[in-house]
């Protein structure tokens, strides 16, 4: 189940922390699932997104040229038509990556309705830092819409850059869609790896999330679809150039 705090525990005083200083503190995050880890991860990603801390970050990742081409390396456009923008990824499965997912309008029509219905490897927490995230909740229901259910399984290049996706198809299953939350700027939330969801992609303003995810919990992801047809994708690394224009971006909205 998604946890919502709104607006969030209080930031921290103090400077905000540099890069080395935010890879360090996630590098030494407990792995477990215990309710003290999920309450202290969940107000981690709240004060890293907000404040002049996420600007901070992101101003200081700019400055260095060999930091901002790194990141590129392993920073994508998204099949479910956002920008993943990999901040901090220690490369191995029990450990946390810090990423942005934005989504910049405009969308097609086509591109709304193709958007995959999914769960994760993972469980995770985020903070919106821009606009208003929208999503689609489902539950495996025998009375739901079949849908054919494919494992996802990424391809990577040095435990760190998603460089393909792979796709098994095993059969259909059962959806039955239940709420539709719409979690606003400011607003931080976790969500376990098993929630069945999809974004609905925003058709007008920008939306910007910061995502703190944790340790691999399954080798695969789920995803659904009865329209979208899985070969196996090869993703595009944004150049630096590309990169540094969506961070931009995101800093003239936090």
């Amino acid at each position: 189940m998604a946890t919502l705090r709104m607006p969030g525990p209080s930031i921290p005083t103090g400077p905000p922390p540099t890069y080395e200083e935010v890879r360090r503190r996630l590098a030494a995050l407990p792995v477990d699932r215990s309710e003290n880890t999920v309450r202290s991860n969940l107000e981690l990603v709240h004060a890293l997104g907000s404040g002049d801390n996420l600007s901070a970050l992101l101003g200081e990742v700019l400055a260095d040229e060999k930091l901002l081409a790194s990141i590129a390396q392993r920073s994508y456009p998204h099949t479910n038509h956002f920008d993943k923008i990999v901040l901090v990824d220690p490369g191995t499965q029990l450990g946390y990556r810090l990423t942005l997912h934005l989504w910049n309008p405009p969308y097609s029509d086509a591109e709304a309705e193709d958007e995959q219905i999914h769960d994760h490897r993972f469980s995770f927490w985020s903070h919106v830092v821009a606009g208003t995230l929208t999503s689609q909740n489902f539950v495996r229901d025998a009375t739901g819409t079949l849908f054919g259910e494919y494992q996802y399984i990424p391809e990577k290049l040095n435990s760190v850059a998603t460089v393909g996706n792979f796709y098994v198809n095993v059969g259909d299953s059962p959806l039955l869609a239940t709420d539709r939350p719409r979690i606003g700027s400011g607003t931080s939330y976790d969500l376990t790896f098993d929630r069945i969801h999809r974004v609905i992609l925003p058709r007008e303003d920008l939306t910007c999330t910061l995502v703190l995810r944790g340790p691999r919990q399954k080798n695969y992801a789920s995803v659904f679809s009865n329209s979208v047809r899985y070969d196996p994708t090869e993703n595009q690394m944004f150049s630096t150039a590309e990169l540094a224009e969506k961070l931009r971006t995101v800093l003239e909205r936090c």
